[in-house]
């Protein structure tokens, strides 16, 4: 899932409420999210993502916070539709319950199972939800009881768009970090290696940094690569070789995996180049960034990344597509991926050369952490940052007349949280063992990039992208915005 998120509202943070018993009805584990966005919540879940930001403490204000509503996403139905499974008006049959279950779920449990773990959770209902971060393939909706009770509800969903995972858990709760000083404690004490950057880039041409936790090494970025393939199409648009309203077409010689939403249609679909960049920030869809990178050609967009200020461009040349990255991370057997890794740049070249056309058939299920071997794409907090900047000045040229829209459509954080800021820009990113989650915030006078890279060799440590993205919300939070 890429940390591509949709936050809605954040759920609450100090309140100390559990829930007596909470019903697990699968485990959750990474899923199909090397490109993905969870949260981009950019899938930071997401996108991402995964919202988990300072809210009320008090009981009664909690009780207060409106309904939200659950986004028309392919998650998001499923998300409905257990809400409605668990509202004692509209109970479900077996056969209903066992139809939304992908094969991994059913293997865990059978549909008259499900609809007796739903009569439990009904019971203590009625619940409405109060906080949904998601991306199109993983979301989290907090939902809350009359009694006040919070729980968690996390669906995954599998390449069918069926149900591959599904979690009843008490709601995350964490105490914001109130100074640099609490922040710089919590990347401390985070489950993977992160690094955390607050940059002040009011004046692009000497940037300032204003927090900085953990090393600052090239680290695995996930979706984030994106943003280069952004910046090339802009150039491509300025040259005169594209414009945002030619079309890009579906094959199945360049179909990926999720997330996204394009690889479902069928061959010979075509959509604007203005609408697949869009896709490719907002919901961090793979098929659309493939589709992109052919029709700029690999090579402009490995020349963003000189262009765009990366400090070591070598780490990611050749650039992959998205479904080179599935077939190299954990297709043949790991056969790609041992090649890849002892490869040059020359025999990386030749190694794409060889791959099949269209995406490779592997498990729903990732397990495996394939960054070590180099097969991701890599950037330095500071490459980011240097991306971001100069994606701020393609905005301001006519051919970049969209990216603001392109953007900021999905900001990675609850309104409520960016709200002193006139624009945000995010993109985030996501796979087995890797969490990147990056903003470009401005106000009338001022702007920031805030960057935080977390990696790690167990894929459990970035499996909750929540106190990764809480540490990110605290960071906003301190800005002296003015």
């Amino acid at each position: 899932m890429d940390i591509s998120t949709t936050p809605v509202r954040p759920p609450s943070t100090t309140a100390r409420r559990r829930v007596a018993a909470a019903l697990a009805l699968g485990v959750l584990v990474p899923v199909l999210a090397a490109c993905g966005d969870a949260t981009d919540p950019e899938s930071p879940v997401s996108s991402a993502s995964t919202a988990a930001s300072p809210a009320s403490s008090d009981a009664t204000d909690a009780a207060d916070v409106d309904p939200v509503e659950v986004p028309d996403t392919a998650v998001g139905r499923e998300v409905s539709w257990v809400l409605g499974a668990i509202d004692p008006a509209t109970p479900v049959t077996a056969e209903d319950a066992a139809a939304h279950l992908g094969e991994a779920a059913s293997a865990a449990i059978s549909g008259e199972e499900l609809v007796v773990a739903f009569a439990q959770v009904a019971a203590s209902g009625p619940w409405r939800v109060v906080s949904y971060t998601g991306t199109e393939t993983e979301a989290v909706a907090t939902i809350r009881s009359p009694a006040d009770d919070e729980l968690d509800l996390t669906v995954t969903l599998d390449e069918a768009g069926l149900v591959s995972a599904l979690l009843f858990a008490p709601a995350f709760e964490r105490t914001p970090a109130t100074s640099w000083e609490e922040l710089t404690a919590a990347v401390a004490a985070m489950p993977a290696e992160t690094t955390l950057v607050v940059v002040d880039v009011t004046d692009p041409a000497a940037p300032s940094e204003v927090f900085a936790a953990g090393d600052e090494v090239a680290a695995p970025i996930g979706s984030v690569f994106k943003l280069y393939v952004l910046g090339a199409v802009v150039q491509a648009v300025a040259d005169g070789t594209l414009s945002w309203d030619d079309t890009v077409t579906v094959t199945d010689a360049l179909r990926s995996l999720p997330s996204g939403e394009l690889q479902n249609e069928p061959a010979g679909t075509s959509v604007t180049v203005r609408e697949a960049a869009q896709a490719m920030i907002e919901i961090s869809d793979n098929t659309a960034t493939d589709l992109l990178i052919d029709a700029v050609g690999r090579a402009a967009v490995e020349d963003q990344l000189v262009a765009m200020g990366h400090s070591d461009p070598g780490l990611n040349r050749p650039f992959l597509m998205t479904r080179e990255l599935f077939w190299i991370g954990w297709g043949d057997d790991g056969a790609y991926r041992e090649r890849w890794a002892g490869a040059d740049e020359a025999g990386r070249r030749a190694l794409l050369a060889e791959l099949p056309e269209g995406p490779p058939e592997i498990a729903t299920v990732l397990d495996e952490v394939v960054w070590p071997d180099g097969a991701d794409w890599f950037a330095t907090p500071d490459d980011i940052v240097a991306a971001h900047v100069a994606l701020g000045r393609l905005a301001e040229t006519p051919a970049g007349e969209p990216l603001a829209q392109i953007l900021g459509t999905n900001p990675g954080f609850a309104p409520d949280q960016v709200a002193e800021f006139d624009t945000v820009a995010f993109k985030g990113g996501s796979s087995t063992g890797e969490l990147a989650l990056t903003w470009r915030l401005t106000t009338s006078d001022a702007a920031w990039v805030v960057v935080l890279q977390a990696r790690s060799e167990d894929p459990a440590a970035t499996a909750d992208p929540r106190p990764y993205v809480g540490a990110a919300g605290d960071a906003v939070a301190l800005l002296d915005v003015g």
